[in-house]
């Protein structure tokens, strides 16, 4: 159980704020630590279409709504990883993160995410960090697009739940 597996991790940039230098820097970060990793980004729909342009040439880019829960939604669905890490624009991801998380995967279900400032719920849980498998996600379905975002993820949370997945909150991972 506790050993380290290789879980063909990608990553799922949102970049909500349509701030090009951040996206580099989340990018950047990204291809120094993780080289094999494949990685989107997820932009507004607001976001003019020079910036779309240059994100494009940063990585592929595909287009939510306003809302953190459309924004996971559309890029969970073009992820391009077997497991697959949220990660906000702006976020320097730290190294070997991926071993850290894959000592606590048992199975597909497995939804983890990183302790941040004493939150161990998932409700309460930072976005930066959240990990889960593509497959997983696909069999739960996306989260709700109206409604506090904590609203939101207690009830995309329970429905994890109906499926079989289990939260694990991961300590001393910090991930950005």
């Amino acid at each position: 159980m506790y050993e380290h597996k290789n879980l063909n991790c990608g990553f799922v940039i949102l970049c909500p704020d349509q701030n090009i230098n951040l996206l580099k820097s989340t990018v950047n970060s990204i291809i120094v630590r993780y080289p094999e990793s494949p990685f989107v980004c997820v932009a507004e729909g607001d976001t003019n279409k020079e910036d779309i342009n240059e994100m494009k040439k940063i990585c592929p880019v595909f287009i939510g709504k306003s809302t953190f829960s459309s924004l996971i939604n559309v890029g969970m669905d073009n992820a391009l990883g077997e497991w697959n890490f949220l990660v906000c624009a702006g976020a320097i991801v730290r190294p070997k993160i991926d071993e850290r998380f894959s000592l606590f995967v048992n199975n597909k279900k497995d939804i983890l995410y990183p302790i941040v400032d004493n939150k161990m719920e998932f409700i309460d849980s930072s976005l930066n960090g959240f990990f889960i498998n593509k497959e997983t996600w696909k069999k739960i379905g996306h989260m709700g697009d109206c409604g506090p975002f904590q609203i939101v993820k207690l009830m995309w949370g329970l429905t994890a739940m109906n499926h079989g997945s289990i939260f694990k909150a991961i300590a001393g991972s910090r991930f950005c």
